[in-house]
C-alpha cells in the first residue's frame, strides 16, 4: 500500500503546481433585479464587518509579529517572547482572507493562488487552530476565534458531500463553497487518498484529546459516515514498511483502531531503524526514504516520545549540520513549493539509495537544482536543538525571505531566490515548532 500511497500523494500535490494554482470560481446565478439589490446590501454590509474585524486582527497582530528585520538584528537567543513572535507571524497566513476563505472557515493549500484543499491541508489547519489557542494566539470566543473557527471544519467534515460511487469524500474540496473541486478530484485513481486522511485522523485525535466535547462528533466522522474501517488491512500491510510517511499517517489511524492497528507504527519505526545504513558526511542514517517533515510531524504532534523516532531525527539533524561543515552551504531537506510549478521532495536519503537529491515523484526521476532551504525545517531544527548551528541556518534564511506579515514564505535557494507565497503545511509546522520550543523551553 505505501509505495501506492505516496506515489499518489505526490502526484495530488504537483497537480496543485500544474493547475497553475488558479482559485475555483464561484458560480453564476440569475436573479431579479430585486435580489440582485438585497445581495448587493449584505454584500456592503458584510465588507463593512469585515474590515473591522480586519482592523482588530491587524491591532491585535501587530503587537506580536516580529519582522525578519527585527529577528536578525536583535541577535537576541530564540527565548519564550521570541518564539511568540514566531509563531504569530505564522499565525498570520491563517486569517480570514489569507488563508482561510472569510465566508465558509474553510482554509487554502496555497493562500488566494489555490482555493482549494485535501484532508492533508484540512488536518494542518485543525493543528493550527491547536496549537495558536495554547500559545494564546487566538481565544476561544468571537467570530473568529477557535472555536468558531472549530466549529465551522467539524460542521463541514460532518456535512460534506461524499463520492456517490464510493462513498468516500473527495479528494479535493473548493474551499469557498465546501464543495468537490472537480479539476482535481475527477482525476483521482483510488476511492480515498489514505495518506491524507491518516494525516487528517492524527489531527482529529489532537483535537478530541484537546476539547473532549467535540468527541462524539469527530467519533461519528471517523466510524460511521465514511467506511474507513474497510481500508485497515491495507493499514495492517504496512507492518512490513520502513516508509517514514507510514509511520506517520498509519499513526492517525492507529489512534482511531488501537486494537486492530496499534502495533503498525511502532513495527514501521523497529522497520526503519534496522534497516542497513548509508552514511553521508561521516553520519549513519537507514537506507530508506527519508526527508524531514513526517518526522517532524511525528515529534511534533503524535507525542508518544518515541526514543528510535527521536534518535532518528537527531541523525537527520546532524547530517544537516555535516553537510555543511563539509560544503559551506546550508540545507533543509523536505517536500514543498518550488520556483516552478513543480512540487518537489528533497531526500536526505533517496529512494535509490543515494544522498541529498531531488525528485519530484518516487520514479527516480532526479533534478539536478540548488536545493530549497525550507523554512518549516530550519526553525524545527531551532526548536528542536537550539544549537549554534540551527540558529545560524534560520538567520541565514530570513535574511532571504519576505516579511511574514501573511505567514512565512515556504523557503529560498542559496542564492537568494525564495518560493513564491505560503501555504497551510509551512505555516501548520511552524506553530508545531514554536509550541515545542516554548514548552520545552528550547
Amino acid at each position: 500500500m505505501t509505495q501506492r500511497l505516496l506515489n499518489k500523494k505526490i502526484l495530488a500535490l504537483r497537480r496543485i503546481r500544474l493547475a497553475n494554482l488558479v482559485a475555483p470560481e464561484a458560480h453564476d446565478n440569475k436573479a431579479s433585479s430585486k435580489q440582485s439589490h438585497l445581495r448587493f446590501s449584505r454584500k456592503a454590509k458584510y465588507i463593512v464587518a469585515f474590515a473591522i474585524l480586519a482592523v482588530l486582527l491587524i491591532s491585535f497582530f501587530a503587537s506580536l509579529v516580529i519582522q525578519n528585520s527585527k529577528l536578525i538584528e536583535s541577535g537576541k537567543p530564540y527565548n519564550t517572547s521570541v518564539w511568540l513572535g514566531v509563531a504569530a507571524n505564522a499565525w498570520a497566513y491563517f486569517q480570514p482572507g489569507v488563508g482561510v476563505d472569510p465566508n465558509t472557515g474553510l482554509p487554502y493549500a496555497a493562500g488566494t493562488n489555490f482555493k482549494a484543499f485535501t484532508a492533508w491541508d484540512l488536518g494542518c489547519y485543525i493543528q493550527a487552530v491547536i496549537d495558536a489557542q495554547k500559545l494564546g494566539l487566538v481565544s476561544t470566543g468571537g467570530a473568529w476565534g477557535s472555536s468558531a473557527r472549530l466549529d465551522k471544519v467539524i460542521n463541514f467534515l460532518e456535512t460534506r458531500p461524499l463520492n456517490a460511487t464510493t462513498g468516500y469524500p473527495f479528494w479535493y474540496y473548493d474551499a469557498t463553497s465546501g464543495q468537490d473541486y472537480h479539476a482535481l478530484s475527477d482525476e483521482a485513481t483510488s476511492p480515498v487518498d489514505a495518506v491524507d486522511t491518516g494525516r487528517l485522523f492524527v489531527a482529529l485525535n489532537n483535537l478530541r484529546n484537546y476539547n473532549n466535547s467535540l468527541a462524539p462528533s469527530i467519533d461519528y466522522i471517523v466510524y460511521n459516515q465514511s467506511n474507513y474501517a474497510a481500508l485497515l488491512p491495507s493499514v495492517e500491510n504496512d507492518a512490513a514498511s520502513n516508509s517514514v510517511y507510514a509511520y506517520y499517517f498509519d499513526s492517525g489511524f492507529a489512534s482511531f483502531w488501537p486494537q486492530q492497528v496499534g502495533n503498525v507504527p511502532s513495527e514501521v519505526m523497529n522497520n526503519v531503524v534496522s534497516t542497513r545504513n548509508v552514511k553521508t558526511y561521516g553520519v549513519s542514517l537507514p537506507d530508506t526514504a527519508i526527508t524531514c517533515e513526517p518526522l517532524l510531524c511525528s515529534i511534533f504532534e503524535l507525542n508518544n516520545n518515541n526514543a528510535q523516532l527521536n534518535s532518528l531525527m537527531k541523525q537527520v539533524y546532524l547530517a544537516h549540520e555535516a553537510y555543511y561543515d563539509a560544503t559551506g552551504h546550508y540545507v533543509a531537506f523536505s517536500g514543498g513549493n518550488s520556483f516552478t510549478s513543480q512540487y518537489i521532495y528533497e531526500w536526505v536519503v533517496a529512494p535509490n539509495g543515494s544522498t541529498w537529491k531531488i525528485t519530484n515523484d518516487l520514479q527516480n526521476t532526479y533534478y539536478n537544482i540548488k536545493p530549497i532551504i525550507y523554512t518549516k525545517v530550519a526553525f524545527s531544527f531551532l526548536a528542536l536543538y537550539n544549537s549554534t548551528f540551527a540558529q545560524k541556518l534560520v538567520t541565514y534564511l530570513l535574511k532571504m525571505l519576505p516579511n511574514p506579515s501573511n505567514g512565512y514564505s515556504d523557503g529560498a535557494d542559496s542564492s537568494g531566490q525564495c518560493v513564491p507565497g505560503a501555504g497551510s503545511d509551512t505555516n501548520s509546522l511552524i506553530l508545531d515548532a514554536a509550541l515545542y520550543a516554548i514548552q520545552n523551553k528550547s
